[in-house]
C-alpha cells in the first residue's frame, strides 16, 4: 500500500513527530522534516546543500510556517517546539491527511468548518539542481478528493514556458471573489540559516542577514528574467522574492514565490531572530539541541479553489537567470520529478563490451500480506526509490599527496564526474566499506552498470600500500595515513567488483585493474600498515594493532575500541579466501587477453593454504565458528553474525559439513525480524537496548544491536542450502532435509517485516540499526545505504532463484 495517513494518525503528535520524510536531488542535497512539521533533528531542513569550499553541507532554509486567514479567522499551520517544551504554534491539529507521492510529501490541512476549504502542500526537489519547491493549492471541502495520484492533481500546459490566458484566470478569480468566504489569505514564514547541517546556529542581535528584494514588473508572464550578477531582478506579475546572504562573503541563496498575477504575492522584509528551537532527537542523544533561526521576511498572497491556481515557494542556490519561474513550468518540473521516480522501475539498458544489455527488476509476491502481488510491487517500488536517495553525482575530489608518495593514482580516461554512495542519513559520509557492501544492491540490482563502473574506477585511485581509505575526502580535504585504518575494505572492493563483473561481463575493467589488485594482495602477504599481514603458519590474515578497530565493528568509546577484535577475524578471513579465489579466476581471464599474470600460481597456493587454516575457526563445543583466532586473550568464542560470510560468499573456505550447523546456531540466537544481532543474548557483554545518548549507542552497536544489512548474508547463506552445495561437493554428503521451495519461501518471508518498517520512522526508508531486544525499536541510523541495498540485492537474488518455482516472480 502507498504510505498514507488519515486524520486519526495526523492529529496524534506522538505518531506524526516520530515519522520523518526525506527527499534528495541526486547531487548530495536534500530536504527533510516530520509529518507534524516539527524539526526534531539539527539535520532537518528544506534546503540542505553542499557548497563549494564548505564542508560539511550547509543548511540554508530550515522550514516554512504557514498562517492562513479564512472567514475572518487565522489558522496557524506550522508546529514548533522550543527549549522549555512549549509547542507554538501547534498546527498539526489542522492536518487532515498525509501521504508520500512517489516519495514526495503531500500534506492536506482542513481550514474552516463544513463549508471551509482544504489547503494542500507538496514538497519536491528538482533533480540535478539545488532547488526545493513548496507548492500550495486550495479546494473547497465538498470538492476535495482524497490525496490521489499526481495525474489527478497536476495539469501541465503543452508549452513549458507558456501560460493559461489571462481572461480565463480572471474569470476564475472573479467567480471566487464573489464568494469571498472561499478566498484564503496566506502568510508564509521562511525560517533561514547558514550553518553546517548538523550543528546549531546561535543568533545575536548584531547579526542580520543581508536581504535583497526582487520585485514584480509589468512584463508578460513567461518572459525571461534579466541576467543576475548580484543586482536586483525584475520578474513578471505573480512572481517576487529575495536573495539572502548570511554575511558579506557568504554563498547567496534565493527565495521566490510564484503564483497567479491576481494572487498579489508580496515579500515583506522583517529581519528578526526566533530563539531557542528545540531538536528533541539531539537532546535525547546528549548532543547540542537548541537552534536559532532567522526570519528575513514573509511572503503574502491570496489563494482560491482552482486546479490551476497555485502558489509555489522556490528555494534555490542556482543562478536565477537560468530558472523559469512560471506556474506551468513548475507544474512540468513536478511531473518530470514524478516520472523520474517511476522510471526507476523501468528496464535499464547498459552498453558494454558485449553490446546492449537490458536489466529488469522482477516483482515478488509477499505471501504474508493481504494482497501479495500489489504489496509486493509496492515494496519493490519503495525499496528502489529508497536506494536512489543514497546515490550522488559530483565532481571528483582532487588527487592529493602526503609525505613522500601519492595517496591517489589516476587511471586512464579519468571521468569528469564521479558517482558515490552516501552511507547514512543523516551522516552524509562516504564510508568506503559501506559503499562497497551497498554497491551490488543499489547499483547492480537496479541496472546502473555505467555508474557502478565509474565508482569502482574512481575508488581504485586511492590504493595505498594495499589498502583503501575508510572514507573518501570531501572537496578541499586531504587524505592522511589515519584515513587508512581498516583491514578489510580492499577485500570488500574485490567482492563488489566480482558482483559487477557477474552482472556486466566487463572483462576490460578486470584487465585494467588486475595488476593493481595483485599488488594490493601482495602488500597483505608481506605486511602493511597497522600490523596487517598473512600468518605464514596457517595462511590466515591477522592484525596486530590492539588499540585500533580495523573491521566493520569499529565503534570507539573514550579512544578505545568497544569491540576489540585484534587477531584473525572470521569475516576478514572469509573475505581473504574469497579474494584469493577471485584473483585465480581473473588471472585466467587476463591471461586469455594476453595480459601479465605471473602471480596466478601464487594466488592458488595462498588460497589452498588459507582453506586449510580456516578450519581452525570451528568451535566444536558451540557448534559454530570462533569470532577471532589468536587474539591477545586467545580465541574469542563470542557468537556473532560475522561467521555468515564463511557460508554466504561465492567462494567459501569452510567445509560443507559445518555450514548447516553454523546457520542453525545463528538462526536460533541472532536472527530477528529486522536483521541479525551482533552478539548472542546469553553473552555477559550483550546489550539489548541502544539507549539514547551517544555513549550508550556506541557501547551497544556491536554488542547485541540488530543490523539490517546482515539479513543479506543470512538469506544468501540460507539459499545455499537448496542443494547446490551437495551437487558441487558430493563427497561431503552436504544434503539438507529442507526442500528447495521451503527454503526459498523462508528467504522471502524474512523480507516481509520490512514492508511495515517502510511506513515507520523515516518514511519510505529502512533504518540501519535496531534494539537487540523485542520489540526492536529503530535507532542510531535513520536510514542506511547498506541496509536498503542488501534488501534490494536479496530481493533480486530471490527473484532469480524463484524462476520456475511454484510462486513465480512477476514482471514489473
Amino acid at each position: 500500500m502507498p504510505i498514507t495517513f488519515d486524520r486519526r494518525i495526523c492529529c496524534d503528535l506522538n505518531e506524526t513527530i516520530s515519522r520523518e520524510w526525506l527527499i534528495t536531488n541526486g547531487l548530495g542535497g536534500y530536504a527533510a522534516g516530520t509529518v507534524a512539521g516539527v524539526l526534531t533533528r539539527m539535520q532537518h531542513g528544506l534546503l540542505v546543500v553542499p557548497i563549494e569550499q564548505k564542508a560539511p553541507p550547509q543548511l540554508l532554509l530550515a522550514k516554512i510556517d504557514e498562517e492562513a486567514v479564512f472567514d475572518q479567522r487565522t489558522y496557524y499551520l506550522g508546529t514548533n517546539e522550543y527549549r522549555d517544551g512549549t509547542l507554538s504554534p501547534a498546527g498539526f491539529v489542522h492536518l487532515e491527511a498525509f501521504r508520500l507521492e512517489e516519495g514526495f510529501p503531500v500534506f492536506l490541512y482542513r481550514i474552516g468548518g463544513l463549508d471551509g476549504v482544504m489547503l494542500e502542500k507538496r514538497v519536491w526537489m528538482i533533480p540535478g539542481q539545488h532547488t526545493t519547491c513548496i507548492q500550495y493549492r486550495l479546494s473547497r471541502n465538498h470538492e476535495q478528493r482524497s490525496l490521489g495520484s499526481e495525474s489527478e492533481r497536476v495539469r501541465v500546459a503543452t508549452s513549458a514556458s507558456g501560460s493559461t490566458s489571462p481572461p480565463v484566470y480572471q474569470r476564475t478569480y472573479l467567480r471566487y471573489r464573489a464568494l469571498d468566504q472561499h478566498i484564503l489569505e496566506l502568510t508564509l514564514l521562511p525560517f533561514s540559516a547558514y550553518r553546517p547541517f548538523d550543528c546549531p546556529q546561535t543568533g545575536h542581535h548584531d547579526w542580520h542577514f543581508q536581504v535583497e528584494v526582487h520585485h514584480s514588473s509589468e512584463r508578460q508572464p513567461g518572459a525571461a528574467p534579466a541576467s543576475w550578477s548580484g543586482g536586483q531582478l525584475l520578474f513578471p506579475r505573480g512572481v517576487t522574492g529575495c536573495t539572502i546572504r548570511a554575511f558579506q562573503d557568504a554563498q547567496p541563496y534565493h527565495l521566490f514565490i510564484v503564483g497567479h498575477p491576481d494572487s498579489q504575492p508580496l515579500f515583506i522584509p522583517t529581519g528578526v531572530w526566533y530563539w531557542h528551537f528545540l531538536r528533541r532527537v539531539d537532546r535525547d542523544a546528549g548532543r547540542p539541541a537548541v537552534d536559532d533561526l532567522y526570519l528575513p521576511g514573509v511572503f503574502r498572497a491570496r489563494l482560491w479553489p482552482d486546479e490551476e491556481a497555485t502558489l509555489t515557494i522556490v528555494a534555490t542556490t542556482e543562478d536565477p537567470a537560468l530558472l523559469t519561474l512560471t506556474p506551468n513550468y513548475l507544474a512540468l518540473a513536478y511531473r518530470r520529478s514524478i516520472e523520474q521516480q517511476r522510471a526507476l522501475l523501468q528496464p535499464q539498458r547498459y552498453f558494454g563490451e558485449g553490446g546492449e544489455t537490458s536489466h529488469r527488476l522482477q516483482v515478488l509476491p509477499l505471501t504474508g500480506t493481504t494482497n501479495p502481488q500489489r504489496e509486493g510491487e509496492e515494496f519493490l517500488h519503495l525499496l528502489v526509490q529508497a536506494g536512489d536517495r543514497f546515490l550522488v553525482r559530483q565532481r571528483p575530489a582532487r588527487l592529493v599527496s602526503l609525505g613522500h608518495g601519492p595517496y591517489g593514482r589516476p587511471l586512464a580516461d579519468q571521468e569528469a564526474e564521479r558517482f558515490s554512495i552516501l552511507s547514512t542519513f543523516y551522516g552524509l559520509e562516504e564510508y568506503t566499506r559501506d559503499a562497497l557492501i551497498a554497491l551490488p544492491g543499489l547499483m547492480l540490482a537496479t541496472g546502473r552498470f555505467d555508474e557502478c563502473r565509474r565508482l569502482l574506477r574512481g575508488l581504485a585511485r586511492y590504493f595505498k600500500q594495499g589498502l583503501l581509505p575508510d572514507r573518501l575526502p570531501r572537496t578541499g580535504q586531504r587524505l592522511s595515513e589515519t584515513d587508512y585504518c581498516n583491514i578489510d575494505v580492499t577485500l570488500w572492493y574485490l567482492y563488489a567488483l566480482d558482483h559487477y563483473f557477474h552482472f556486466s561481463g566487463d572483462e576490460e575493467l578486470i584487465a585494467e585493474l588486475y595488476q593493481r589488485l595483485a599488488e594490493s594482495l601482495l602488500w597483505y602477504l608481506e605486511g602493511t600498515l597497522h600490523g596487517i599481514q598473512v600468518d605464514p603458519h596457517d595462511g590466515l590474515l591477522r592484525s596486530a594493532s590492539a588499540h585500533q578497530a580495523l573491521t566493520w565493528m569499529n565503534a570507539y568509546l573514550n579512544g578505545s575500541p568497544v569491540t576489540p577484535r585484534t587477531g584473525k577475524a572470521v569475516e576478514v578471513n572469509a573475505l581473504w579466501y574469497h579474494a584469493l579465489a577471485l584473483m585465480e579466476e581473473w588471472s585466467a581471464l587476463v591471461r586469455g587477453r594476453g595480459g601479465n599474470t605471473y602471480l596466478s600460481g601464487r594466488f592458488q597456493e595462498l588460497r589452498q593454504r588459507c582453506e586449510e587454516g580456516f578450519q581452525r575457526f570451528w568451535y566444536a563445543e558451540g557448534r559454530y565458528l570462533y569470532d577471532v583466532l589468536d587474539g591477545p586473550s586467545g580465541h574469542d568464542p563470542s557468537l556473532r553474525p560475522n561467521q555468515l560470510l564463511a557460508i554466504s560468499l561465492r567462494h567459501t573456505a569452510l567445509v560443507p559439513v559445518h555450514r548447516l550447523e553454523v546457520l542453525e546456531q545463528v538462526t536460533h540466537h541472532l536472527l530477528t525480524p529486522y536483521g541479525l544481532r551482533t552478539l548472542a543474548p546469553h553473552d555477559p557483554a550483550y546489550r539489548g537496548r541502544l539507549g539514547r545518548s551517544s555513549d550508550e549507542q556506541r557501547q551497544a552497536l556491536y554488542q547485541g544491536s540488530v543490523w539490517t544489512w546482515l539479513i543479506g548474508p543470512y538469506i544468501e547463506a540460507l539459499l545455499k542450502l537448496d542443494g547446490r552445495d551437495r551437487r558441487e561437493e558430493p563427497d561431503h554428503g552436504n544434503a539438507t532435509p529442507l526442500g528447495h521451495e521451503y527454503i526459498w519461501r523462508q528467504g522471502l518471508r524474512a523480507l516481509e517485516p520490512f514492508l511495515y518498517e517502510l511506513g515507520q520512522n523515516t518514511l519510505g526508508m529502512i533504518g540501519g540499526v535496531f534494539d537487540g531486544d523485542p520489540p526492536h525499536h529503530a535507532g542510531y541510523q535513520a536510514a542506511s545505504a547498506s541496509g536498503v541495498a542488501e534488501l534490494l540485492r536479496i530481493y533480486s537474488y530471490l527473484a532469480q532463484a524463484g524462476a520456475g518455482r511454484l510462486v513465480p516472480a512477476l514482471s514489473v
